[in-house]
Parts: C-alpha cells; sequence; structure tokens
C-alpha cells in the first residue's frame, strides 16, 4: 500500500508498505477521506515534541470496512462506513475517569505516537471504530475536527 510519511521534519515522501492484517479485536479499513490538520502541520514541522519519525500523520479519518478480525461484533461489517476515534486510552487514569481519553497517560493518537491514516489502508481497534451508514464519507471525516475544543 501507499503511504505518506514524514521521515524527518520537512521530510514528506510517499513510501510502499505491506497492507495491513486486523487482529482478533480491529478492523481493515479501505481509507476514503483524511484531514490534515495543525498538529499534522506541526509534525511535519517538527513542532511536536511527541512525534518520532518516521511518522504517518493523520487522524481525521473516514473510510470503508474490509475485514474485521474474528472477535469483532456483528455491528461492524465489511462495506460498511466508518471513521475512527484516533485516541487510545487506558481507560482508568485521572483523565480518562473524567472523559478526557485525549489526555490519558498512556495515550496513542494516530499520526502522532502512532502511524496514522495517510495510507490507503488502516488497521483499528474495533472498540474505536463507529459506523454511521446516515452520514457519507466526506462528512465523518469531519466527525473529529467538529468534536474537539
Amino acid at each position: 500500500m501507499k503511504a505518506l510519511s514524514i521521515a524527518a521534519p520537512g521530510n514528506a515522501e510517499y513510501r510502499e508498505l505491506a497492507q495491513p492484517t486486523p487482529a482478533a479485536d480491529e478492523v481493515l479499513m479501505r481509507v476514503r477521506y483524511v484531514g490534515y490538520c495543525g498538529s499534522d502541520l506541526t509534525t511535519y514541522r517538527g513542532l511536536n515534541p511527541l512525534v518520532s519519525y518516521p511518522r504517518i500523520p493523520g487522524h481525521e479519518v473516514s473510510g470503508v470496512v474490509s475485514a474485521v478480525g474474528a472477535g469483532v461484533g456483528p455491528g461492524i461489517r465489511p462495506g460498511m462506513a466508518a471513521l475512527v476515534i484516533p485516541y487510545t486510552s487506558c481507560g482508568a487514569c485521572p483523565s480518562c475517569r473524567a472523559g478526557r481519553a485525549n489526555c490519558c497517560v498512556s495515550n496513542q493518537t494516530l499520526g502522532v505516537q502512532r502511524d496514522g491514516a495517510l495510507a490507503e489502508w488502516l488497521v483499528a481497534p474495533a472498540a474505536k471504530v463507529i459506523v454511521a451508514p446516515a452520514l457519507g464519507l466526506r462528512a465523518l471525516a469531519m466527525v473529529e475536527p467538529l468534536t474537539i475544543g
């Protein structure tokens, strides 16, 4: 698969990577829309101290479910339009208990601490995938930026 990778600050390049496969509790999505926001720009400029390089940016994403792991429930199936909540969290720290998973001490945000969505394919934990058949893919990619702040 093709992915846009920031190899080092100020140095972006296309890379050819193996297509990921979902683990038992994961979903494989064909990426369709990705926002490129200010935090992605600070990653490119080398101004985000949380980023290590190389890094694939992108956390505002929508796509179509292509495959699901064996442990994924029936609510997520291939062909469904979906978005990904970009934050992973522990669920137990004070930030998580206060409903601020993006501030979790163990947070791993797409495009920041782990590779993001500026690629043809993305694997995400099923618990972070939201299917929304009533919204188009372009609108789904805008859910994350419209729900922060």
